[in-house]
Formats: C-alpha cells, sequence, structure tokens
C-alpha cells in the first residue's frame, strides 16, 4: 500500500510551517512503516495558487497513491483539525508565498461547491484523543492554498483515501512540563498524530479491500496502541 504524506512550507504570516519539519520527522519512519506493508511517500507541496495544483498532478501521475493525506498550518487553531470536506472558493485577499494573490474565486470553476473528503475522518479524531492529542473533526478549511489542495486532490486524484489534517503552531518542546498549557502538540506529538492517522488509513483501505489480507490488518491494529502511547 502506497500512502502520500505532504507538507509545507513558510507564507506570509506563518515564517514557520510545523509540516515542513513533520516531512524529514517521517522520513525516519519509513523502514517501520514498510514492515506493515506501507510504503511512505513523502513531499512538500508549494504555498503557491497556480503551481500546487502542478505539482498535484505530478505527484498523482508518478506515485499513483493509494491514499493521500495532507498535513498544512492552521495558525489560530489549538488542535488537530480532521477536514471532512473542501471548498471550492479561493480568498482574493491572501497572498501566497511568492506574494500572488489567487487569480479567481472558484478553486476549479463549473465545478460542485463542496466535495467531501474520503478518508477516515471519524476513526482518526477517535485515534487522536485516544493518544491524548487534541483533534476535532471540521467543515472549515479555509480559502487559501490548503482548501485548494484537498479540493484539488478530491477533484482529480486516482487515490482512494483523500484527506487532509490542519495542525497548529508546535509547543516548544524545551519547556518545562508545567508551562505547558496551550495544549499544542510539539514535534514529537505530532509525529504520533501522523503516524496514527496513517496507520488508520491503511487498516481502513484494507479492511475495504475484496480479499483483504488479515496478517496484515491484523499487524496495523497491534501497531495502533504502541504508536499511540510511545
Amino acid at each position: 500500500m502506497r500512502i502520500l504524506i505532504t507538507g509545507f512550507g513558510s507564507f506570509p504570516g506563518a515564517r514557520k510551517n510545523p509540516t515542513a519539519l513533520l516531512i524529514p520527522a517521517l522520513d525516519t519512519q519509513r523502514a517501520r512503516l514498510a514492515r506493515l506493508g506501507i510504503t511512505l511517500d513523502l513531499s512538500m507541496l508549494p504555498v503557491n495558487y497556480v503551481k500546487v495544483a502542478h505539482k498535484l498532478e505530478e505527484l498523482d501521475e508518478t506515485l499513483r497513491p493509494d491514499a493521500i493525506l495532507h498535513f498544512g498550518l492552521a495558525t489560530r487553531r489549538k488542535y488537530l483539525s480532521i477536514e471532512t470536506r473542501a471548498l471550492n472558493r479561493l480568498s482574493l485577499l491572501r497572498f501566497d508565498a511568492s506574494g500572488a494573490r489567487a487569480g479567481r474565486r472558484a478553486v476549479i470553476p463549473g465545478t460542485p461547491h463542496s466535495l467531501r473528503s474520503i478518508f477516515p475522518a471519524r476513526q482518526i479524531e477517535a485515534a487522536l484523543r485516544r493518544a491524548g492529542l487534541r483533534a476535532r473533526l471540521s467543515v472549515n478549511a479555509g480559502s487559501y492554498v490548503c482548501n485548494e489542495t484537498l479540493y484539488l486532490s478530491l477533484a482529480r486524484s486516482h487515490a482512494r483515501s483523500i484527506g487532509f489534517i490542519h495542525v497548529p503552531q508546535l509547543e516548544r518542546s524545551d519547556r518545562p512540563v508545567r508551562a505547558k498549557k496551550s495544549g499544542r502538540p510539539d514535534l514529537h506529538g505530532l509525529t504520533r498524530a501522523a503516524l496514527i492517522a496513517i496507520l488508520v488509513t491503511a487498516r481502513k483501505l484494507r479492511q475495504e479491500d475484496s480479499g483483504t489480507h488479515p496478517r496484515q490488518i491484523r499487524a496495523v491494529q497491534d501497531s495502533l496502541p504502541h504508536i499511540m502511547f510511545c
């Protein structure tokens, strides 16, 4: 099973993007996931209204992933937001990382106003909560490049499972435990959250497959408690 994980770099108003740190953190987990039959592909997407569409098309055609899970920063949120839909809208006011504004109001003109995510959002939320991570379902992915990315993937990708998780700014890992009152994850917590989302997604897809592979499903299920509490 091939799963594509993406993150973003900095953009106006966010000099540091935690998802840019998540990608190399997950790179260290490739071998671990490979033992469970999961091939992990990692990519950084441009925070650019025009270029992101080309990058997504390239990744989809080259990798043909079974699942795509995008991660992006929501600067005003203090919890992990599992996005359950994308809206066919773009902000005409916000600048992307290149300093440009969106040239149109719709992500894809003439297509539906909203598209529902096709990944196990509720199961991921529940698993994150069991792991002690603050997480909520969300119906508002915004009107910036994050929302555009989810809408484009849902509209055009060949993947069977497609979703997006917004993350808050990270808690500093060097702060004393008593000072950590925000509830935001540090990089270790964010990496755990991503691994949980990956494993829940893989388990769901294998359960849906005709002629499922019991050994692999059991391996994924057995891995969840370890990752949640390690």
